[in-house]
């Protein structure tokens, strides 16, 4: 089977959210059995450090250039190949991208993403692939036109997170008439504006998201985000499937990158020495004997640092020590620096984002915190669940698919609590505290933990039923 992703990000080149992991080594998993490729742009900083193989694709059918500004760009365009862990990776390489420095944020995207989605949806034809499947509002439009086109005839859409749609006053896309694209807006229309995702949940073959728990959550508004009437009108082509993780990549026994390794049986140990180098490395001087609660994250309203905030100081009694990675709203920032500041026994922030920071924080926490408001799957909970680090996570989305508060011990992998409720939160952190003392039972939840398997052998099976599903007729 040839299949071919369409998306903006794609780990090790470019990195954001989880959907840069979750492809990554979704796709790598895929291409032990079948021909895969991923298209992304290519960004200023990356041409330097990838070694292309010298192939090179063309981004647009002549017949569709009629000297538009978009056509224009795409014809000075072309796809540069390379190979890695068996994908095939094509890189958008375009005066449009090469421009930028980071993939989101740019003022221009609504153009740029629709330049890329024509490409890939143009490159998908040109390698003959069986599945386009595009993730995102970014790559949405590489759907809308396979299947305006009728071809690819298989076509798979991804909701990795349904409140970023591509939304955009009607003034601004007055560019999809034109050439290359040739689209009526009015098909896109949702709330008088148009909006990409659409274009993909009308057109897709198969739409997936990325856990069962979310795909309930937003077929009902307001987690819905405006499009819950559509989802519902395309529910029996609607799935969600929990994203894995790299079982390799992911591995304290392993992992290069924390101080030293670790599996199940070692863990209390591994652990500990993780911590304590943690701690020198960072100048810090914390008890040993106190739970140390990690936290990786963007911060952004989503992911509820304004409940943590509350419940941190309604429960600042507790013995834990918190370990703060972190980068995104100035407020939130702040308000870390300052308990960073004032209760420096309590609380330490580390402002920014780098990869080996986050797995010796994996793999020095005893518990790892995630207040999300909403959370189409989370990844940190699985990484946590390997380095044995006990979740904490609130009610939502994948959170609440993977992390279980059994009354049974044996059957325990975290704590959970309701989302935006800093009591909630805050209880949850008194039964995590209790457990914590009580090194039993404690000991038996990293065991359970530690014995799951996220790899991505079951949900690349349900991908695959669902790609046979979608080519129902065609082969």
């Amino acid at each position: 089977m040839k299949i071919f992703h369409s998306t903006a990000e794609y780990f090790p080149f470019i990195k954001v959210g989880g959907l840069s992991d979750m492809l990554s080594s979704f796709s790598r998993f895929q291409a032990k059995e079948n021909e895969v490729s991923v298209a992304l742009p290519l960004l200023s900083h990356m041409e330097d450090r990838i070694s292309f193989s010298g192939k090179e694709f063309k981004c647009i059918r002549q017949s569709d250039n009629y000297g538009s500004d978009a056509s224009m760009i795409l014809s000075k365009s072309r796809f540069l190949h390379t190979r890695l862990h068996g994908v095939d990776i094509y890189f958008f390489q375009s005066p449009i991208f090469q421009k930028y420095s980071s993939i989101y944020g740019n003022s221009d995207e609504l153009f740029s993403f629709a330049i890329f989605s024509y490409a890939c949806h143009h490159l998908s034809i040109l390698l003959k692939a069986d599945i386009i499947h595009a993730h995102d509002w970014h790559t949405s439009l590489s759907i809308y036109l396979s299947a305006k086109s009728g071809n690819p005839k298989s076509k798979v859409f991804t909701i990795h997170n349904l409140a970023y749609q591509g939304d955009h006053p009607y003034w601004m896309t007055q560019f999809l008439r034109l050439d290359p694209f040739y689209i009526r807006m009015e098909s896109l229309d949702n709330l008088g504006k148009v909006n990409y995702m659409k274009g993909a949940i009308l057109s897709a073959d198969e739409i997936t998201t990325v856990s069962p728990g979310y795909r309930e959550e937003v077929l009902s508004e307001p987690a819905g985000c405006h499009l819950a009437w559509l989802l519902n009108d395309r529910k029996d082509s609607f799935t969600g499937i929990m994203n894995g993780i790299d079982e390799h990549e992911w591995n304290p026994e392993v992992d290069s990158k924390i101080f030293l390794n670790y599996n199940k049986d070692t863990a209390e140990q591994g652990k500990y020495e993780n911590k304590l180098r943690l701690y020198h490395e960072q100048g810090l001087h914390v008890d040993m004997e106190r739970p140390m609660v990690g936290i990786v994250s963007r911060l952004t309203y989503q992911k509820g640092f304004e409940t943590f905030l509350d419940a941190f100081v309604n429960r600042i009694h507790l013995p834990f020590y918190y370990f703060v990675l972190g980068t995104g709203d100035e407020n939130l920032e702040e308000a870390f620096f300052y308990h960073s500041h004032h209760n420096q026994q309590k609380l330490y922030f580390f402002k920014g984002f780098n990869e080996t920071l986050a797995r010796k924080i994996e793999a020095a926490s005893d518990f790892f915190l995630m207040p999300s408001l909403f959370e189409p799957c989370g990844l940190n909970q699985l990484y946590s669940h390997a380095y044995g680090s006990i979740p904490i996570v609130s009610r939502v989305g994948g959170l609440k698919d993977s992390v279980h508060e059994s009354d049974l011990i044996e059957y325990k992998t975290g704590f959970v609590f309701e989302p935006n409720d800093s009591s909630s939160l805050g209880y949850a952190l008194e039964r995590a505290s209790s457990t914590y003392y009580n090194k039993n039972e404690f000991n038996q939840i990293r065991k359970n933990i530690m014995s799951l398997d996220w790899g991505w052998k079951k949900s690349t099976e349900k991908y695959h039923e669902l790609y046979a599903r979608s080519m129902k007729g065609i082969i």
